[in-house]
């Protein structure tokens, strides 16, 4: 990993963008997952960016999702996953809902045995939402929690079209309507993945190599802070999921629908269409009319929750503040992690030739 130093760039404030995920190995994993979830014998590795995860298997079948926490995820972070899964479960079923993973409490009866392991602490009691695991390679406890596996297809099954655009929009209208009830005040956060907060990027702007590019970028956020910022703070706001890509949606096997949502960990407090953009500009990656695909989501949105005009407005400025981030955030980790630049920047190309086509619609007066 660079230092600020090799590369000239100042260091945002989210340490969860330069922070490894904890080195868990699989036997770890399965020594915790029988500790702590009996029955859950089989395990195998997850993908993540910022944690270690595991999939741990019953014989039947069920899996729950065992989650390593990175160790610069706030303990507030941590309980705000956790509740908004324990708000949406006791909603689970009734019409118009979205389904979310089920958070599974650790059994802690026998953890005696095992030094190793203990239950979570909050607030000074022990808790059975979390665990605290110590491995040497990390000075302190890292915290595990576990939460249900859902099936469905990855979120790329879904396929290109008006019916499934709607889809997305109707289950973020959905989702948000599930939402409006729920509060943390670990949502009211600074934090870099804030589409409202887009403007936070610029000191990363050094790792964008074209000068073009990076002029183009620097114009837009100039104008959102003069235009867009005081627009934002008069609008309809809640917690929101914010990041509604395809890796954390799954799709029914016709790839028309949504089945589940998952990953909360991006939940920030936020105008309501900020979630409608950040869903919509992972869909208009699309051969054809990009704004076609945006109405298509908005009409999915708005058939469960109907937004204002001055809502409608300012949809397409959070579309590109997000296509932003999506250039700028990776370019600046992967100087840092240049052994996995590949998969950091696995979308960055796609998301320039958006933002760019979209850009130009928006200084001929989309916006």
């Amino acid at each position: 990993m660079l230092s600020d130093a090799a590369t000239g760039m100042e260091e945002p404030v989210d340490a969860l963008l330069v922070n490894s995920p904890p080195p868990i190995r699989l036997e770890d994993a399965e020594r915790l997952a029988r500790a702590c979830y009996p029955g859950y014998a089989q395990c195998i590795p997850l993908s993540g960016e910022r944690d270690m995860n595991f999939r741990i298997s019953r014989a039947d079948g069920v899996s729950l999702t065992l989650k390593f926490i990175n160790g610069a995820e706030s303990l507030d972070e941590t309980r705000m996953q956790i509740a908004v899964l324990k708000h949406l479960e006791a909603r689970q079923g009734g019409l118009g809902t979205v389904r979310a993973p089920h958070h599974q409490l650790a059994d802690t009866a026998g953890l005696a045995a095992d030094s190793g392991i203990g239950p979570g602490c909050d607030d000074g009691a022990a808790t059975q939402d979390w665990l605290s695991f110590r491995v040497s390679e990390v000075a302190g406890p890292v915290r595990v929690r576990a939460y249900g596996f859902l099936p469905g297809r990855v979120g790329t099954a879904m396929s290109a079209g008006p019916q499934s655009w709607r889809a997305v929009g109707r289950a973020a209208g959905q989702l948000d309507a599930q939402l409006a009830d729920f509060e943390h005040p670990a949502a009211h956060r600074l934090f870099l993945w804030d589409a409202c907060q887009v403007a936070r990027v610029r000191p990363m702007l050094e790792a964008v190599e074209s000068l073009d590019e990076r002029a183009r970028i620097a114009a837009y956020l100039d104008a959102f802070e003069r235009d867009v910022v005081p627009a934002l703070a008069a609008l309809p706001s809640q917690i929101i999921h914010n990041d509604l890509s395809p890796s954390n949606i799954l799709a029914d096997e016709a790839g028309t629908d949504l089945v589940g949502i998952l990953d909360f960990g991006d939940m920030v407090h936020a105008p309501r269409i900020a979630e409608i953009a950040i869903a919509a500009s992972y869909q208009m990656m699309v051969p054809g009319n990009p704004l076609d695909v945006l109405s298509a989501v908005v009409a999915g949105y708005e058939s469960v929750l109907p937004l204002a005009p001055r809502e409608r407005r300012h949809v397409l400025d959070l579309v590109l503040a997000r296509l932003v981030q999506r250039m700028v955030i990776p370019s600046w980790r992967a100087l840092r992690f240049p052994g996995n630049g590949a998969y950091i920047l696995r979308s960055r190309a796609a998301a320039t030739a958006l933002f760019n086509e979209l850009y130009d619609e928006w200084n001929r007066g989309a916006r």
